[in-house]
């Protein structure tokens, strides 16, 4: 007589060996891929491109997505060349429209970005998880607003004019977007077709590449702010674009009511520190060692390994790629801080190798 080769002393043993949320996931992809007990799938619906390197997708999500307030961004993955990676983006639609939108602008040297304007298309599935972000409108609207967007940080501002419009808000609202050229304004039209539909939101283009006539140049200064605006301190503003934009408007506007949203951290890996040698990082859970520079992030040397950890936004905001350390030192690129030596959680994304490392991964 055989003997059954598993002993489980409860029914929840057994029902974990069974794994059957994974058998449910197995059978209902069977019948629509974009069926799941365990996992956000939005189907891609429509494809618009935006510009010459922007495209909007339209995503149709499955019943385990939750809703989102306009301004949020959302966890996105996608597959290539067999691994899974996320990146996070901002929705450019708004909560009462019957699809989601996130648009996704090219960036250099961009995995995701690229692989998306490259290759999604109309039909494909993307997972999605749960939205994140305190880039919000307040629950008592200010009678003026000012929302300074650089590049593609005109996303969720897009998503919270649609949603200020959708609340026939009737107070005044200006927007200076500051972009390369005509060319590559971003959700254009639409922003155009709120100010046309509504009559309180004020659009001006500023072109820091490209100068065009009609229109300011150059980029953020406190002459720009005072040509669009009345009384300034009377502002609620909103800024979203990339860090040096960011810093020039926190400076400009000391004083006003100002809610941000980095799209990069300074001091982030973009900037490589040159270093001589290597440190040792023992990953505890793969029993491996390996040897990195420390030049840049712990994400991006373990990733040029072929170590792939998870991770999010890559920027410090989503805590995605948090890890225990367990000894060693570490820079925190957001705060240009050294860590303390032994035991801390730490973000790979945003933190350098300064000495040997034991890290839970």
């Amino acid at each position: 007589m055989k003997t059954f080769p598993f002993i489980f002393n409860e029914p929840k043993q057994f029902l974990n060996f069974l794994q059957p949320k994974e058998w449910a996931d197995f059978l209902l992809g069977e019948i629509n891929p974009r069926f799941s007990v365990t996992a956000i799938k939005a189907k891609v619906v429509a494809v618009r491109e935006e510009t010459a390197d922007a495209k909007t997708l339209v995503l149709k999500p499955n019943w385990l997505w939750k809703g989102f307030s306009a301004g949020q961004h959302v966890p996105v993955t996608v597959e290539i060349a067999g691994r899974r990676v996320t990146r996070f983006y901002s929705l450019s639609s708004t909560p009462g429209e019957k699809y989601l939108s996130i648009t996704v602008k090219r960036q250099s040297g961009g995995l995701v970005s690229n692989f998306i304007n490259q290759n999604i298309k109309k039909g494909d599935l993307l997972e999605l998880g749960e939205v994140s972000g305190g880039f919000v409108l307040p629950k008592t609207l200010p009678s003026k607003f000012l929302f300074l967007a650089g590049g593609s940080g005109i996303t969720p501002i897009h998503s919270i004019l649609k949603q200020l419009q959708s609340l026939k808000y009737n107070g005044k609202v200006t927007l200076l977007y500051f972009v390369r050229s005509f060319e590559d304004i971003i959700l254009r039209s639409s922003l155009e077709e709120i100010a046309k539909a509504t009559g309180w939101l004020e659009i001006r283009y500023v072109f820091s590449d490209v100068p065009k006539d009609g229109y300011d140049s150059g980029f953020l200064t406190k002459e720009i702010l005072q040509k669009y605006t009345d009384d300034l301190k009377s502002y609620s503003v909103y800024v979203c674009g990339p860090a040096p934009m960011q810093t020039k408007a926190l400076s400009l506007l000391e004083g006003n009511e100002v809610k941000s949203e980095l799209f990069m951290l300074p001091g982030q890996s973009s900037v490589k520190v040159k270093k001589t040698g290597t440190v040792d990082v023992f990953l505890s859970l793969s029993h491996k060692t390996i040897q990195v520079k420390g030049e840049r992030s712990l994400l991006e040397e373990l990733e040029e390994q072929g170590i792939y950890p998870q991770s999010g936004c890559r920027m410090g905001i989503c805590h995605t790629c948090v890890c225990k350390k367990a000894a060693g030192s570490v820079t925190d690129l957001s705060k240009d801080e050294l860590s303390e030596l032994g035991e801390e959680n730490i973000q790979i994304c945003i933190s350098r190798a300064e000495s040997n490392l034991e890290l839970e991964l």
